[in-house]
This record gives structure tokens, C-alpha cells and sequence, in this order.
């Protein structure tokens, strides 16, 4: 009986584990990302899918390091920098107490052309 039992057992295992799904093939890319050869550092790096099928990817850029994990594919890539002003009051109903300066050119972000493919494993890649 408790053959019988235990054979019973592991088939109900065995066909639980074959059907569990793994999930999308994933890869990291990491790099370096300079601004007229000065580190970015406090930026974002956003990796956006071409194909839709799955969520964008953000990192902070900590000393000009940045490194994401995301599922394998084309990616729009998006960077973004910014500082604080610190001059000049601003209409705190709609902006906060801070003036925001953007670092990073449009051309690199909300009208960015960089891509970059994801594949398994691990690349690196750094952005100019």
C-alpha cells in the first residue's frame, strides 16, 4: 500500500513540475552611461520592449553604472538626468518647491532613436 502510495506521489510531482511554466528567457545588459565625458549619476536608464509584450525595465544610474534584467528582445532605450535649479519660486500646486533641469537632450529620451537587443546571459553595453 504505501508503494503504491508513494508511486502515485511522485507521478502527481513529476506532472505538476512539467507544467510549471519557467517564464521568458531573461538577459542583462550593464554599462557605463557619460554625458560630454562626465558619469551620469542619479540618472534613470529605461529599457522600453519594441514588441509591447512586456513591462519597460528602470534603473538608477549610480556613477555612471547602470545594470538591468529584463526579458530577452529589442529595447527603445531612454535616459534621463536631471538636477535641481534651486533658483526662482515655483507654483507648488503643480510643480513642488524645486525647479527641475533636464541633463539629457530629448533626442535621448522622450524622442530617443538608441536601442539595444537583449539576450540570454549577460552583455555589457555603454551609452556616449
Amino acid at each position: 500500500m504505501f508503494h503504491r502510495c508513494f508511486i502515485r506521489g511522485c507521478i502527481l510531482a513529476l506532472l505538476v513540475l512539467s507544467g510549471c511554466n519557467r517564464g521568458p528567457a531573461v538577459g542583462t545588459i550593464k554599462g557605463n552611461i557619460t554625458l560630454d565625458s562626465q558619469s551620469v549619476d542619479g540618472g534613470l536608464i529605461r529599457l522600453v520592449p519594441a514588441d509591447g509584450n512586456s513591462q519597460p525595465a528602470d534603473c538608477q544610474i549610480v556613477a555612471g553604472a547602470y545594470s538591468i534584467t529584463m526579458p530577452v528582445g529589442e529595447k527603445k532605450v531612454e535616459i534621463y538626468w536631471t538636477k535641481s535649479s534651486g533658483a526662482g519660486k515655483v507654483d507648488t500646486a503643480s510643480q513642488g518647491s524645486e525647479r527641475v533641469v533636464t541633463l539629457v537632450p530629448p533626442k535621448y529620451n522622450t524622442e530617443t532613436t538608441l536601442t539595444v537587443a537583449i539576450e540570454k546571459g549577460e552583455a555589457v553595453k555603454d551609452f556616449a
